[in-house]
């Protein structure tokens, strides 16, 4: 439905809709100007000329019977696809059993590094594009058709793949007889058919006067895919059949099929340890074909770990249809966990019972669990760990399941994080280590739940050894200052952070205009120092008013009040993570705009700065002036200050405010009433909610403004910060062209630029 929705905004069209929960496809369709919404809602449907609707959605509907009220057609989302079919002067149609979306992905693929810029609607997300769908230049569009509901016998195309043919979702067509008369309409209904040389295909397909048959002989010999498994190798033929079809030479092909990466859900791997010891993987596979291909492709990947299946089964239909299946394919791993089968949209538990497939299990050690994923997840966590060797954990089926992931996720964490806090201690001696605070305990902004690893050294010698024994153990390592710049996180996270706000990191020697500190001195305080020496200029005199410490202001070049903190820095030492000495002197770093080119892996020291003479009184007044002006334009509370950069000749606050967002509010996260570049915490609130009224802001601000705000603020966890970068590159594409703001902001004081 989502690439449906994109191939309409593409061409122009208005597009609305709703789907049951939050996902990152309705933030992309939100970003790119779509009106959509989390829940149904009836008055949604108004002013729409159809009403396209997955085949999950049932006549009851609160949309659905609205659009009848106002007369408006409906449609089914496979009929729809049938009338986009016709836009384009090539469809390339991939139906089958399994396979549909990785064979689609990977056709696609090929033809965008081919510059054929094809239009693609695939049935999953695929890490290395922007989007699943795309209308492309009209020449061709690859597309995944849907045999559940019978909707691809519609799809009239130049070129039809079936992958294969099995008797998966028979019982929705009324038997094997119709499903396999479905698949022969919808290969009739192609001008050319690409297929595998298999019985079943062979008598369905032989009469089709343009079929061609493969084998695995038709792969070229000696080449590899950067995705495992044999069903993979299989999927990536016929893709090469096609592209060859459409015109792409053999050889260019076959190098771009190196470089697909697989798609979302298909054997992904979700986490490994930095040691590899353990991983976590999450597949798709819901029918006993794929379950066994998804195992073998594991097994042979991970040779050398220990396999631990947890499978759901889709639909009860399949428990009772496939049981015993799935549980011959989950005697090939090393222990298997069956949990309760995820419905869809279907009541029909009374089918069959799930629990046939766990006790069906041979050889292995098996069980069936229907309580909450949070128990499973504590429980297999702490059996992984109670472990020596390897470990595999595969989450696999196409349902709920998934949300199994980051459960498991974080109780391994969770678990190597204390493995590894004891192994600190041990080696660093008179190391202050430890996890005993939060994230809403570490930052200004008072959000996050997760407890950090932090390190505490009181010496560079300490943090030397620190360092060489993070390195031992694979650790990555970040740097904490005061917290004033960084989004906390609910997750666990399997790295180490330092702080150096103690011992020699927070002294400060001072001799005339110099100074020399350790980079974990409050910049407030060293300012103030500087200020009672009688060596503060008055343009300096508004860096006091900047939390946070002396390291962390430097590495993002923080300012306000027409002064930056890297005008007056001389010199700057630290170490490297690989524990190499690094220096350099300040007329040497490029400073930015809340920015700088300091490497990312340097752990600031020693910082010197130099402050011209300035007027004691001067200073001081500055001072009073910038602390007035901070305290009438910006709000108390839990905040990181600002959270985007303004862009050339504008404030972010004030586009934020123009664009309707002061006042907006998501859980216990909030944009300020005073000042709309101030967003606040102030309750109960989660990450989820701060990183959702966050992009709600940036949304808002492209609508109204075509202008695309950048944060200034860290996100701790890199999964947040991926997905707002994500956001950031949706709206980008959005946007277009940068537009002429509606008023210019270059001519105004800076004072109010500041305040908003």
């Amino acid at each position: 439905m989502s690439g449906l929705a994109h191939i309409c905004l593409d061409w122009g069209l208005t597009v609305s809709g709703t789907d049951a929960k939050a996902s990152e496809a309705l933030d992309c369709l939100a970003a790119r100007g779509a009106r959509v919404q989390a829940g149904h809602a009836a008055d949604c449907v108004d002013g729409a000329e159809l009403l396209v609707y997955s085949s999950a959605v049932r006549e009851e509907n609160p949309e659905r019977i609205r659009a009848r009220e106002l007369g408006i057609p409906e449609m089914r989302r496979g009929e729809f696809l049938a009338h986009v079919a016709t836009c384009f002067d090539n469809v390339v149609a991939v139906g089958g059993s399994h396979g549909k979306t990785t064979t689609a992905a990977m056709l696609a693929h090929i033809l965008l590094d081919a510059g054929r810029q094809p239009g693609y609607l695939i049935g999953g997300d695929v890490p290395a594009w922007p989007r699943p769908a795309r209308a492309g230049s009209g020449v061709v569009l690859v597309t995944e058709v849907d045999e559940s509901d019978g909707t691809q016998s519609l799809v009239r195309s130049s070129h039809a793949i079936v992958t294969n043919v099995e008797d998966d979702h028979c019982w929705s067509l009324g038997g094997i007889e119709a499903l396999e008369r479905c698949f022969v309409d919808f290969a009739d209904a192609a001008q050319r058919l690409i297929t595998w040389d298999h019985p079943t295909p062979r008598r369905l397909f032989s009469h089709h006067p343009a079929a061609r048959f493969l084998a695995l002989a038709d792969w070229p010999a000696g080449m590899e895919l950067a995705v495992p498994g044999a069903h993979n190798l299989m999927n990536a033929t016929l893709a090469l059949e096609a592209a060859m079809q459409l015109g792409v030479a053999p050889a260019q092909a076959a190098v771009s099929l190196r470089s697909f990466c697989g798609v979302s859900r298909r054997l992904s791997e979700r986490f490994r340890s930095p040691d590899g010891r353990i991983v976590i993987v999450e597949d798709y596979a819901h029918h006993p074909t794929e379950l066994r291909a998804s195992l073998s492709a594991l097994r042979g990947g991970y040779p050398k770990h220990r396999l631990l299946a947890v499978f759901q089964a889709h639909r009860v239909e399949r428990v009772k249809r496939y049981a015993a299946e799935f549980a011959d394919a989950l005697s090939t791993t090393d222990e298997a966990v069956v949990t309760a089968p995820f419905a869809a949209w279907l009541d029909d538990l009374s089918l069959a019972d799930p629990r046939t497939i766990a006790t069906a299990v041979r050889g292995v050690p098996s069980r069936y669990h229907d309580g909450p994923l949070a128990e499973l997840a504590a429980e297999l966590a702490a059996e992984i760990a109670g472990r020596p060797g390897n470990e595999l954990a595969a989450v696999i089926g196409a349902g709920d399941v998934s949300q199994l992931v980051p459960l498991l996720r974080n109780c391994v964490v969770d678990g190597l994080l204390e493995r590894w806090r004891h192994d600190l201690a041990t080696a660093v001696g008179g190391l202050r280590i430890g996890r005993d605070q939060t994230w809403s305990e570490l930052t200004t902004l008072r959000l996050g739940s997760g407890r950090p690893l932090v390190a505490r050294p009181e010496s560079t010698e300490q943090l030397v050894a620190l360092l060489a024994r993070a390195r031992t153990l694979g650790l990555s390592v970040q740097v904490l200052g005061g917290g004033s710049n960084l989004v906390g996180t609910d997750d666990e996270l399997p790295c180490l952070f330092v702080q150096l706000r103690q011992g020699e990191f927070v002294r400060t020697r001072r001799r005339g205009a110099e100074v020399r500190c350790g980079a974990g001195v409050p910049l407030a305080r060293l300012i103030r120092g500087v200020l009672r020496a009688g060596h503060l200029p008055a343009v300096a005199a508004g860096l006091a008013w900047i939390p946070g410490t002396v390291g962390g202001a430097i590495t993002m070049n923080a300012g306000a009040h027409d002064a930056n903190i890297g005008d007056f820095v001389a010199r700057v030492c630290g170490l490297r993570t690989s524990g190499e000495p690094w220096g350099q002197a300040g007329d040497e770093i490029d400073w930015r705009y809340r920015g700088t080119d300091i490497p990312g892996d340097v752990i600031l020291a020693d910082v010197t700065l130099t402050f011209p003479d300035g007027d004691a009184t001067d200073a001081v007044a500055r001072l009073e002036e910038t602390g007035r002006r901070r305290r009438e334009s910006q709000p108390r509370g839990h905040s990181v200050g600002c959270v985007f950069r303004n862009p050339p000749g504008q404030a972010a606050g004030r586009l934020l405010d123009s664009s309707g967002c002061k006042g907006l509010r998501v859980g216990g996260c909030g944009v300020s009433r005073k000042h709309a570049n101030f967003l606040m915490h102030d309750s109960q609130g989660t990450e989820q909610d701060f990183v959702e009224l966050v992009l709600e802001a940036l949304r808002r601000v492209q609508r109204q403004t075509g202008l695309v705000l950048e944060p200034e603020v860290r996100f701790v966890n890199p999964a947040t910060a991926a997905r707002v970068r994500k956001n950031l590159d949706w709206l980008h594409d959005a946007a277009g062209p940068a537009r002429e703001p509606t008023a210019s902001a270059e001519c105004a004081p800076s004072s109010e630029r500041d305040a908003g």
